[in-house]
């Protein structure tokens, strides 16, 4: 059961959801507390069981679909049942909740700025009405999943509030750093969902995505905009001297791995392109984790 339920839940993303959280709080400070040490890993754990949940939510709209485009999945596969599915779905965000109140509970008795802390609270209900509005399909819904670039640009702005949410537990909402980083995260985020979609355009039969509306190389070219707009915030941080500006090489990996998705876009390597925008983002987050380590 537990293979089934980690696939679910995508533990492996939701276990880098809960690093990007530590990445976010080190664009503020290097030297914690220990309050701050454990605000830091109960938003860790509150994200990822915010992504478990989130994951399972859109397993359980998507098992038909899933059925074409991904029938390994533990429901199309038949391994859980849709009820099973929804109880992990639900546990997923109870813990999230009790995470986040927990938070609240630390810095207000163990720090001095339980006000600066107190934007976590608006970020979580950002990231779950961007979950409502994206999976839930009832008339209160901007059903977002079916409204093509919209909906790609609400799973990645959910990636890029990781980020603020991290620097938000140390009382560093308003860091320009930590915003920047999410930016890219954000922009490369994009590039990707929009792959992804491209990817499994001929299984959304019932969803109307950017592929569908514009064609999809239309979109791959959108995608490429994308791309191209992330190296901005990319090098921002080093051209503003809030970062060394020698460290910039920390982003090589990042950069090059970049340039290479669009020979993938062209030739319509759609999977493999996509798996390296997931790539690019991991090695610009660690580009921008060395450079912070190194400066202080």
């Amino acid at each position: 059961m537990a293979g089934p339920i980690l696939r679910l839940v995508r533990f492996g993303n939701a276990i880098v959801g809960g690093a990007t959280v530590v990445v976010g709080a080190l664009m503020v400070k290097t030297g914690f507390t220990t309050p701050e040490i454990a605000i830091i890993a109960l938003h860790s754990l509150c994200v990822a069981s915010f992504m478990a949940a989130w994951n399972s939510f859109n397993d359980i709209f998507d098992h038909e679909t899933d059925a074409i485009n991904h029938p390994e999945r533990p429901i199309p596969s038949g391994e859980l049942s849709l009820n099973q599915a929804k109880a992990i779905g639900r546990a997923s965000l109870l813990i999230s909740i009790i995470c986040l109140l927990t938070a609240m509970g630390v810095a207000s008795y163990y720090t001095e700025y339980l006000e600066g802390w107190l934007p976590s609270i608006v970020i979580w209900f950002i990231a779950f009405l961007l979950m409502f509005h994206y999976e839930m399909i009832v008339p209160a819904s901007f059903m977002l999943k079916h409204k093509g670039l919209m909906g790609n640009l609400a799973v990645s702005a959910l990636v890029g509030i990781v980020i603020v949410f991290g620097a938000t537990a140390v009382n560093g909402f308003l860091t320009p750093l930590a915003w920047t980083v999410a930016a890219v995260a954000m922009l490369v985020n994009a590039a990707r969902e929009i792959v992804k979609d491209i990817e499994d355009e001929i299984g959304d039969t019932d969803r109307e995505t950017l592929t569908k509306v514009v064609g999809p190389e239309s979109a791959r070219a959108m995608a490429q905009i994308a791309i191209i707009c992330s190296f901005i915030p990319l090098v921002l941080p080093y051209a503003r001297e809030w970062l060394p500006m020698q460290l910039i090489i920390t982003q090589i990996p990042a950069m090059l791995t970049l340039v290479s998705i669009k020979p993938r876009l062209y030739r319509g390597e759609d999977h493999a392109a996509q798996r390296g925008l997931r790539s690019a983002m991991i090695f610009g987050l660690l580009g921008f984790l060395i450079s912070v380590i190194i400066a202080n």
